[in-house]
């Protein structure tokens, strides 16, 4: 694991020499465990440890790096709040472009905003406003959940709209969007870390329930899967459920 984690440190280092430079500010507004920040482009400058309270401005690109059990949210002057999960690394080239090299996430956008989500292997924008979580297991392909609002994904070649409750799979290297499936909504917001696992609740918690209220009207409690990981040939699993008789 040890190895793994200075892989991905090297990995950003090389990544972040090329890009432009943005200035920018947020705070720390939940920490738990061990998070860091690192915007160098060697291995000599030490990381600074995240610090809850701490408002931070900073010259992008750099990485958040948030170790095993570890959990971290930051809020920024666009009234976006960002969460991180545990063992993960995320890039920030600027205030809408973020690289996810490892790891998990969860945004929540008030406005609408239009951001480049980047892995080794796919590049998408996603266009809209509510609140998102993100996977990509090892930085190759990138799952993204709608928990509420709605977004419009756009590639070099295709486009799909997604709503609250439904997710997407975005294969490394291939242009098109994977099928939608629709999840158990309420049951993802009762058992997700990156909703439950932070000192306070979202700003959108209120829009979260409504939109999982409604999901289990519109489908009437039959859903097309639960969600799971990627496994070790970077496919979905799913865990289908039985659709009751009408």
């Amino acid at each position: 694991m040890a190895l793994y984690w200075h892989f991905l440190f090297v990995a950003f280092c090389s990544a972040v020499v090329a890009n432009p430079k943005h200035g920018f500010e947020f705070e720390v507004t939940h920490v738990f465990g061990d998070s860091f920040l690192s915007s160098s482009k060697t291995e000599l400058e030490k990381p600074l440890q995240l610090r809850l309270g701490e408002k931070l401005k900073r010259t992008s690109p750099f990485a958040i790096l948030v170790a095993k059990d570890s959990y971290a949210e930051m809020t920024f002057p666009t009234e976006s709040i960002i969460r991180i999960g545990q063992q993960s690394v995320i890039e920030f080239r600027n205030l809408n472009h973020f690289r996810i090299f490892n790891g998990s996430s969860l945004f929540s956008l008030s406005k609408p905003q239009s951001l480049n989500l980047e892995t080794n292997g796919t590049n998408i924008q996603l266009s809209g406003r509510g609140t998102f979580m993100l996977e990509s297991p090892r930085g190759r392909n990138l799952k993204i959940i709608m928990l509420e609002g709605q977004a419009l994904l756009t590639s070099a070649q295709a486009k799909q709209n997604l709503q609250a409750g439904q997710l997407v799979l975005v294969q490394a290297g291939t242009p098109d969007f994977g099928q939608t499936i629709n999840v158990d909504l309420p049951l993802l917001l009762s058992t997700s870390r990156l909703v439950n696992n932070f000192s306070s609740a979202l700003p959108s918690q209120s829009k979260l329930i409504s939109a999982a209220k409604v999901q289990a009207v519109r489908l009437k409690k039959r859903y097309e899967a639960l969600i799971g990981n990627t496994n070790d040939q970077n496919q979905l699993r799913l865990w289908a459920l039985r659709k009751d008789k009408e």
